[in-house]
């Protein structure tokens, strides 16, 4: 089986933090159109091409869907639809900002009504913070107040096959009480966030860190540290935790029997083709990725062939190592990596497990939850190359 992903490029505007290659656009600009004949054209190259047609999951991104119109998302879907087989599809994903309100709300009641016959029709909603300040710096086109209206015109929507996520960014902003506790900012809008996860509307939660992004943009004083970031981090993921999500993957936590389908299906290096502008793909042994050149893919060269990559055994056992290990199962059996583990792995291995950063039987590695605070460190010293 087989997974796609699709992305949508054009923002109403770029977020100050984003590095994505997206762009701010005029809505009424051809270049949509012609993007997305572009991308039906891929569709269609890949469906000549890939024997099986069926799909496991769908995802759909880009920032502000609801500005390229419900139906020109519907005409993407059912081409994809017209050349793949539809009938195991597990999961549909659509990702959106929570932004303008009313065209948002419209686009999910379209969808709903479209799809609802789809097992599961997931939404992620890019919320990424409730501090005020966090939000005009970095140039989201909503406060506090728009995202409480939003979501509570949001619960009339939710059907019977919708999965709902909503994702967070730490950007290092906390304070820390009288009584020496660090917290959130503003205890309104604490008590918000915790009476919005224990409501249980929300199926998952995703936590990102934000690394420090030092341009003109974002100054530096406005982000804080690494540690400051972790240890905003550290707080939500408290917060989300108490309320009886399951840290299934490091920035990702659920509700039992929602997680998110279509993210593990990275993490168990199962073949997916990513379609779009930049976009990279992994099938079979083969890693390829299309060109940045807007032009360049509208006219139909898509693959940047520079970056074409054919992985040895040793490329798919270090990245089957470091995906596998990012998830709540972690690795199944050891010794299929020990050719790709630096020599001195066990005394490390030891040294993790005495420190309880990871649960070691010396067949089955799994990360601790403190282990996965600090999985960037203990990849980087188990395995020779990265």
């Amino acid at each position: 089986m087989l997974s796609l992903y699709i992305h949508i490029p054009f923002c109403a505007s770029k977020c100050a933090y984003c590095s994505f290659n997206s762009m701010p656009i005029d809505f009424s600009d051809t270049l949509i159109d012609e993007y997305i004949e572009a991308l039906k054209k891929e569709i269609d190259h890949y469906a000549d091409t890939i024997e099986d047609k069926q799909l496991k999951t769908l995802y759909i991104w880009w920032w502000t869907p609801s500005r390229i119109w419900s139906s020109r998302i519907i005409d993407i879907i059912e081409h994809i639809r017209t050349n793949f087989d539809f009938e195991e599809l597990a999961e549909m994903s659509i990702e959106l900002n929570p932004y303008p309100e009313e065209e948002v709300l419209n686009f999910v009641q379209d969808l709903n009504k479209k799809y609802n016959k789809i097992s599961r029709l997931r939404y992620s909603f890019g919320i990424q913070s409730f501090d005020d300040e966090v939000l005009k710096i970095t140039g989201r086109a909503y406060n506090f107040s728009s995202i409480v209206e939003f979501l509570r015109a949001l619960s009339k929507y939710k059907q019977e096959n919708n999965v709902f996520n909503f994702d967070f960014i730490a950007f290092g902003k906390f304070q820390v009480s009288k009584n020496g506790f660090k917290q959130l900012r503003h205890e309104f809008k604490r008590d918000f966030f915790q009476n919005f996860l224990a409501s249980w509307f929300a199926d998952s939660i995703s936590l990102y860190t934000l690394e420090n992004i030092k341009d003109k943009l974002c100054p530096k004083i406005y982000f804080g540290t690494d540690e400051e970031i972790m240890e905003e981090f550290l707080i939500l993921k408290e917060m989300v935790e108490n309320e009886w999500f399951a840290r299934y993957e490091i920035s990702n936590f659920a509700h039992a029997g929602k997680a998110s389908i279509h993210n593990m299906v990275y993490r168990n290096m199962e073949p997916y083709i990513w379609l779009w502008l930049s976009a990279s793909s992994f099938f079979g042994n083969k890693r390829w990725t299309n060109t940045w050149d807007i032009k360049q893919y509208i006219q139909g060269e898509r693959i940047d062939k520079k970056a074409v990559q054919v992985l040895n055994e040793s490329d798919l056992l270090i990245e089957e190592f470091f995906l596998r290990l990012r998830t709540r199962e972690g690795i199944a059996d050891i010794n299929k990596f020990i050719s790709v583990l630096v020599p001195n792995h066990e005394s490390l291995l030891k040294n993790y497990k005495n420190e309880w950063l990871i649960l070691f039987d010396w067949t089955k590695l799994q990360l601790t939850d403190e282990g996965m605070n600090v999985y960037n460190s203990i990849i980087t010293d188990l395995l020779i190359k990265i």
